[in-house]
Formats: C-alpha cells, sequence, structure tokens
C-alpha cells in the first residue's frame, strides 16, 4: 500500500508532469472507481481544466483545477502513469467511456492533456476518485497530523500518538497520524529501537523523543529515495529505499545480523529485529 513516501514521490514526479497542462479529453474505463459523479458527469467536469498545482494530504492526491480539486485516494495499491506524447503508442482517451480498446491494460482512468500526453491511473484496488469544490473538506480524509509538518512538534506528535494500543498501531493509526502505514511504521521503530508490540502508555520520554525523532528521519529519507523498491513514480523510476525489516522475516538483520522475527500484530503481519529493537 503506497504510504506518505510513495505518494510524496508521485506527488514530486507529478507536479514535474502536469502542472500548467490542460486536461483535453477524458476516458473513465472503471466507472466504479469514481465517487462524486457519473463517469459521464465526472468526464464533462475535468474537460477543459488546467492543472495548477498537485498536493498531498495524508495518502491521498490533490489536483487543483482551479474552482475545483480532484483528489485520488491510494487504497491498497495503485500506479500513476505520465507518457510523453511520442511514447503514448497511439492511443487516444475520448469521451468519458471511449477509448477502452485503445487504453492500457488495467486502466481505470485516462487523462489526455493539451501537450498530447497521457496520464493513466491504473491497476487500481479499492482506490477511488472524488471531485470537489476547491476548500470543501474531504470526507474521506481524516482528522490528523502531517508528521512531516513543521507544526508537529514533539508535543503535538506526543498528544496524537495517545497513550493506547500498541505503537506500531498507534503509530499507522490515520486518525492519529497520516500517511504512516505498515510498512513504514516498522522500519520507523526499527529506527527507533522499539519493538512494534510494545504497549504505546509504556514509552519513556527519551523513547518518545527517539519515536519522534526517527519517525520524520525515516520518512525525509524515504521520500528522498523514491519509497520503497516496488513502487515507481510517474515517470517509471523506482524507489531505492533499503528495507531494513519489513518483508525480511527470517534474514539476518543489517545492522546486528540476528535473524528478523516476523508474524501477525492485530492482524497485520509485522517484523522486528529481537536484538536491535527493545
Amino acid at each position: 500500500m503506497p504510504e506518505l513516501p510513495e505518494v510524496e514521490t508521485a506527488r514530486r514526479s507529478l507536479h514535474r508532469a502536469v502542472v500548467g497542462r490542460t486536461i483535453a479529453r477524458v476516458a473513465v474505463l472503471r466507472p466504479a472507481a469514481v465517487r462524486s459523479h457519473t463517469a459521464d458527469g465526472f468526464a464533462r467536469a475535468l474537460r477543459g481544466a488546467a492543472i495548477t498545482d498537485v498536493l498531498r494530504r495524508g495518502k491521498a492526491l490533490w489536483f487543483v483545477l482551479g474552482r475545483r480539486v480532484l483528489v485520488f485516494h491510494y487504497m491498497l495499491w495503485g500506479v500513476i502513469r505520465h507518457r510523453p506524447a511520442a511514447a503514448k503508442g497511439g492511443a487516444r482517451a475520448a469521451g468519458s467511456r471511449g477509448g477502452n480498446a485503445a487504453a492500457p491494460p488495467g486502466a481505470s482512468l485516462v487523462l489526455s492533456l493539451d501537450d498530447g500526453s497521457t496520464l493513466e491511473f491504473r491497476d487500481l484496488q479499492l482506490s477511488r476518485f472524488a471531485l470537489l469544490r476547491a476548500g470543501a473538506k474531504d470526507a474521506d480524509q481524516p482528522e490528523a497530523i502531517e508528521p512531516l509538518a513543521p507544526t508537529t512538534t514533539l508535543q503535538v506528535f506526543r498528544r496524537a500518538l495517545g497513550q493506547t494500543g500498541r505503537i506500531k498501531a498507534a503509530l499507522s493509526d490515520q486518525d492519529r497520524i497520516a500517511g504512516i502505514g505498515n510498512l513504514w511504521a516498522h522500519e520507523i521503530l526499527f529506527e527507533a529501537g522499539l519493538r512494534p508490540d510494545r504497549p504505546a502508555s509504556g514509552l519513556s520520554v527519551t523513547e518518545m523523543r527517539a519515536l519522534y525523532r526517527k519517525t520524520r528521519q525515516v520518512l525525509r529519507n524515504a521520500v528522498e529515495a523514491g519509497g520503497e523498491p516496488d513502487f515507481q513514480d510517474v515517470f517509471g523510476q523506482r524507489g531505492r529505499y533499503r528495507l531494513m525489516v519489513y518483508g525480511r522475516a527470517g534474514q539476518a538483520c543489517r545492522v546486528c545480523g540476528a535473524r528478523i522475527r516476523g508474524g501477525r500484530l492485530g492482524g497485520r503481519p509485522t517484523f522486528f529485529c529481537p536484538a536491535c529493537q527493545r
């Protein structure tokens, strides 16, 4: 599931690719992915709109279109790919449902831009779109702190984390802290030296400071690396972050050599180093 580093990576590459472009044509190939309009109404509203900015809110992308905002929610998975005009292979997206035969496999939405390039949203697993008025509140966007925001001080972070539940669950709770999911919670906790099954209420002052510092450090480093290795930005560039524990059960810890342990915690896969994390 794309999390804050991957969504921010997508935002940065989208900003370079589409800001300043106008949407010329729209193909809605999976109408169920559109939550705010019918497929035809969605296509009509988008045609002719200029993309003036691309923002991130938690795990969602916001395409600013003047008086409207196109919101794309990453859920389980999704691929966004920008195709320059010379690399489209003749594909055309015309109308709200047209162009299906020429559309890329697995495409749910294709936006054709005024420079001849296309923006493809494909392989979407529960991901969805909404078209909102500028300034409107997204009902699907929880009120949670942004961990990398300048206003997220140690005190703000500590209050948001709360005193209930296990530390991994608290760190990845989207109602508390935006953008951190199962993968990056494990990587943060490894760097902070904390086991994922520790109670949130049991952290010392020193441990809380370390968790706050490592949360911001890991997320910043992950963004600069383009996210985790399975993720690709809109140009097809893969992430380069070297995962320390996530998905590495049974492998040697990159720091101490102990075997990474795997299991399940709260119904989700969990990973930690028994020597480095306490």
